[in-house]
Protein backbone atom coordinates (compact mmCIF):
# COMPACT_ATOMS: atom_id res chain seq x y z
CA UNK A 1 0.00 0.00 0.00
CA UNK A 2 1.31 3.44 -0.93
CA UNK A 3 0.32 5.36 2.20
CA UNK A 4 1.38 8.62 0.58
CA UNK A 5 -1.98 8.52 -1.19
CA UNK A 6 -3.50 9.39 2.19
CA UNK A 7 -1.83 12.81 1.94
CA UNK A 8 -4.61 13.75 -0.48
CA UNK A 9 -7.27 13.51 2.21
CA UNK A 10 -8.31 16.93 3.50
CA UNK A 11 -7.16 17.78 7.01
CA UNK A 12 -6.78 20.90 9.12
CA UNK A 13 -4.16 21.37 11.82
CA UNK A 14 -5.44 22.12 15.32
CA UNK A 15 -4.22 22.31 18.89
CA UNK A 16 -6.20 20.42 21.53
CA UNK A 17 -6.15 22.06 24.96
CA UNK A 18 -7.02 20.33 28.23
CA UNK A 19 -6.22 20.43 31.93
CA UNK A 20 -4.46 18.12 34.36
CA UNK A 21 -5.89 19.53 37.56
CA UNK A 22 -4.76 23.15 37.32
CA UNK A 23 -1.93 22.42 34.87
CA UNK A 24 -2.49 23.20 31.19
CA UNK A 25 -1.76 20.48 28.62
CA UNK A 26 -2.20 20.14 24.89
CA UNK A 27 -1.18 18.46 21.64
CA UNK A 28 -1.27 18.91 17.87
CA UNK A 29 -3.90 16.96 15.91
CA UNK A 30 -4.90 16.89 12.26
CA UNK A 31 -8.22 15.08 12.59
CA UNK A 32 -11.09 17.33 13.71
CA UNK A 33 -14.32 16.76 11.81
CA UNK A 34 -17.82 18.19 12.23
CA UNK A 35 -20.27 15.34 12.76
CA UNK A 36 -23.68 17.04 13.22
CA UNK A 37 -25.05 20.59 13.12
CA UNK A 38 -27.97 20.45 15.59
CA UNK A 39 -26.57 20.08 18.14
CA UNK A 40 -23.08 20.85 16.88
CA UNK A 41 -20.82 17.86 17.47
CA UNK A 42 -17.33 17.05 16.26
CA UNK A 43 -14.99 14.06 16.06
CA UNK A 44 -11.42 14.41 17.31
CA UNK A 45 -8.73 11.75 17.00
CA UNK A 46 -5.90 11.72 19.60
CA UNK A 47 -3.13 9.15 20.00
CA UNK A 48 -3.72 6.88 22.98
CA UNK A 49 -0.11 7.39 24.16
CA UNK A 50 -0.51 11.17 24.32
CA UNK A 51 -0.76 12.58 27.84
CA UNK A 52 -3.46 14.95 26.57
CA UNK A 53 -5.58 11.91 25.66
CA UNK A 54 -5.58 10.72 29.28
CA UNK A 55 -6.44 14.22 30.54
CA UNK A 56 -9.36 14.54 28.12
CA UNK A 57 -10.70 11.14 29.17
CA UNK A 58 -10.45 12.08 32.85
CA UNK A 59 -11.95 15.57 32.59
CA UNK A 60 -14.46 14.93 29.80
CA UNK A 61 -13.73 18.26 28.10
CA UNK A 62 -11.23 19.96 25.80
CA UNK A 63 -10.68 22.99 23.61
CA UNK A 64 -9.80 23.16 19.92
CA UNK A 65 -7.62 25.93 18.47
CA UNK A 66 -7.84 25.94 14.67
CA UNK A 67 -4.46 27.01 13.34
CA UNK A 68 -4.17 29.55 10.54
CA UNK A 69 -1.59 29.73 7.76
CA UNK A 70 0.17 32.38 9.88
CA UNK A 71 0.86 29.93 12.71
CA UNK A 72 4.62 29.53 13.20
CA UNK A 73 6.06 26.08 12.65
CA UNK A 74 7.47 26.25 16.17
CA UNK A 75 3.91 26.15 17.56
CA UNK A 76 3.21 22.89 15.75
CA UNK A 77 6.60 21.59 16.83
CA UNK A 78 6.08 22.46 20.50
CA UNK A 79 2.68 20.79 20.68
CA UNK A 80 3.48 17.94 18.30
CA UNK A 81 6.96 16.74 19.25
CA UNK A 82 6.98 17.10 23.04
CA UNK A 83 4.95 15.53 25.82
CA UNK A 84 2.82 17.47 28.30
CA UNK A 85 4.02 14.97 30.91
CA UNK A 86 7.24 16.94 31.26
CA UNK A 87 6.79 20.11 29.17
CA UNK A 88 4.72 23.22 29.83
CA UNK A 89 3.69 23.74 26.20
CA UNK A 90 1.74 26.93 26.88
CA UNK A 91 4.63 28.64 28.72
CA UNK A 92 5.80 30.70 25.73
CA UNK A 93 2.47 30.90 23.91
CA UNK A 94 -0.16 33.63 23.68
CA UNK A 95 -3.32 32.02 24.99
CA UNK A 96 -6.59 32.65 26.79
CA UNK A 97 -9.06 30.48 28.68
CA UNK A 98 -12.52 29.32 27.67
CA UNK A 99 -15.45 29.93 30.07
CA UNK A 100 -14.65 26.61 31.76
CA UNK A 101 -10.93 27.39 32.03
CA UNK A 102 -9.55 25.43 29.07
CA UNK A 103 -6.59 26.95 27.20
CA UNK A 104 -6.72 28.04 23.56
CA UNK A 105 -4.18 29.90 21.44
CA UNK A 106 -4.89 33.51 20.52
CA UNK A 107 -2.18 34.02 17.89
CA UNK A 108 -1.87 32.07 14.64
CA UNK A 109 -5.41 30.75 15.05
CA UNK A 110 -8.65 31.37 13.18
CA UNK A 111 -11.08 30.28 15.90
CA UNK A 112 -11.57 28.11 18.96
CA UNK A 113 -14.14 25.65 20.33
CA UNK A 114 -14.95 24.55 23.85
CA UNK A 115 -16.14 20.94 23.79
CA UNK A 116 -17.75 18.39 26.10
CA UNK A 117 -17.04 14.70 25.46
CA UNK A 118 -20.17 12.63 24.92
CA UNK A 119 -18.49 9.41 23.77
CA UNK A 120 -15.03 7.94 23.22
CA UNK A 121 -14.02 4.96 21.07
CA UNK A 122 -10.54 3.42 21.20
CA UNK A 123 -9.44 2.63 17.64
CA UNK A 124 -6.13 0.76 17.52
CA UNK A 125 -3.51 3.46 18.29
CA UNK A 126 -5.92 6.38 18.71
CA UNK A 127 -9.06 7.40 20.57
CA UNK A 128 -11.93 8.94 18.61
CA UNK A 129 -13.63 11.48 20.89
CA UNK A 130 -17.18 12.53 20.00
CA UNK A 131 -17.91 15.88 21.59
CA UNK A 132 -20.56 18.58 21.68
CA UNK A 133 -19.37 22.11 20.94
CA UNK A 134 -20.53 24.37 23.79
CA UNK A 135 -18.71 27.59 22.84
CA UNK A 136 -17.14 28.85 19.62
CA UNK A 137 -15.56 32.12 18.56
CA UNK A 138 -13.82 33.42 15.43
CA UNK A 139 -10.50 35.08 16.23
CA UNK A 140 -9.14 36.04 12.79
CA UNK A 141 -10.09 35.98 9.11
CA UNK A 142 -6.86 34.27 8.03
CA UNK A 143 -7.11 31.03 6.01
CA UNK A 144 -6.95 27.89 8.15
CA UNK A 145 -3.82 25.79 7.83
CA UNK A 146 -4.64 22.61 5.95
CA UNK A 147 -2.46 19.54 6.21
CA UNK A 148 -1.57 19.96 2.51
CA UNK A 149 -0.43 23.56 3.14
CA UNK A 150 1.65 22.42 6.11
CA UNK A 151 3.43 19.73 4.09
CA UNK A 152 3.78 21.52 0.73
CA UNK A 153 4.32 25.15 1.75
CA UNK A 154 5.63 25.07 5.31
CA UNK A 155 7.51 21.82 4.51
CA UNK A 156 6.61 20.60 7.97
CA UNK A 157 7.10 17.11 9.35
CA UNK A 158 4.31 14.90 10.69
CA UNK A 159 4.62 13.87 14.36
CA UNK A 160 4.99 10.06 14.70
CA UNK A 161 1.85 9.89 16.87
CA UNK A 162 -0.36 11.61 14.27
CA UNK A 163 -2.98 9.38 12.60
CA UNK A 164 -1.63 10.41 9.18
CA UNK A 165 2.04 9.67 9.97
CA UNK A 166 3.96 7.85 7.24
CA UNK A 167 7.58 6.89 7.85
CA UNK A 168 9.87 8.63 5.39
CA UNK A 169 12.85 7.01 3.70
CA UNK A 170 15.99 8.57 2.31
CA UNK A 171 17.77 7.48 -0.84
CA UNK A 172 21.46 6.70 -1.02
CA UNK A 173 23.71 9.32 -2.55
CA UNK A 174 21.98 12.35 -1.06
CA UNK A 175 24.01 15.12 0.53
CA UNK A 176 24.84 14.77 4.20
CA UNK A 177 23.37 17.18 6.71
CA UNK A 178 22.20 17.17 10.30
CA UNK A 179 18.67 16.11 11.24
CA UNK A 180 16.80 16.72 14.50
CA UNK A 181 16.19 13.41 16.25
CA UNK A 182 13.01 14.77 17.86
CA UNK A 183 11.02 16.23 14.94
CA UNK A 184 13.19 15.22 11.91
CA UNK A 185 13.81 18.83 10.86
CA UNK A 186 16.65 18.89 8.33
CA UNK A 187 19.22 21.66 8.73
CA UNK A 188 19.28 23.38 5.30
CA UNK A 189 23.05 23.94 5.24
CA UNK A 190 25.97 21.56 4.94
CA UNK A 191 27.24 19.44 7.80
CA UNK A 192 30.28 21.76 8.05
CA UNK A 193 28.00 24.81 8.42
CA UNK A 194 25.98 23.02 11.10
CA UNK A 195 29.09 22.08 13.03
CA UNK A 196 30.14 25.75 13.07
CA UNK A 197 26.84 26.80 14.67
CA UNK A 198 27.08 27.96 18.32
CA UNK A 199 26.50 25.40 21.03
CA UNK A 200 23.28 27.14 22.09
CA UNK A 201 21.66 26.56 18.67
CA UNK A 202 18.18 25.01 18.95
CA UNK A 203 15.87 23.41 16.42
CA UNK A 204 13.54 26.06 14.93
CA UNK A 205 10.65 23.59 14.97
CA UNK A 206 10.76 21.76 18.31
CA UNK A 207 13.53 23.70 20.14
CA UNK A 208 15.67 20.61 20.66
CA UNK A 209 19.28 21.41 21.54
CA UNK A 210 22.16 21.00 19.10
CA UNK A 211 23.26 17.69 20.63
CA UNK A 212 19.92 16.15 19.62
CA UNK A 213 20.87 16.38 15.91
CA UNK A 214 22.44 13.46 14.01
CA UNK A 215 24.22 13.26 10.67
CA UNK A 216 22.09 11.81 7.89
CA UNK A 217 21.63 11.73 4.11
CA UNK A 218 19.04 14.38 3.16
CA UNK A 219 17.06 14.88 -0.01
Amino acid sequence: MDKRALYNLSYGLCIIGAKDGERLVGCTVNTVIQATSDPVTILVCINRDNYTNACVKLSGEFSVSILSEKAPESTIGTFGFHSSRDTDKFADMHYALTPSGLPYLTEGTTSYFQCKVINAIDNYTHTVFIAEVLEAENLADDPPMTYAYYRNVVKGKTPPKAPSYVAETTEAGKRETYVCSICKYEYPGTKEEFERLPDDFTCPVCRATKDKFFLSAAG
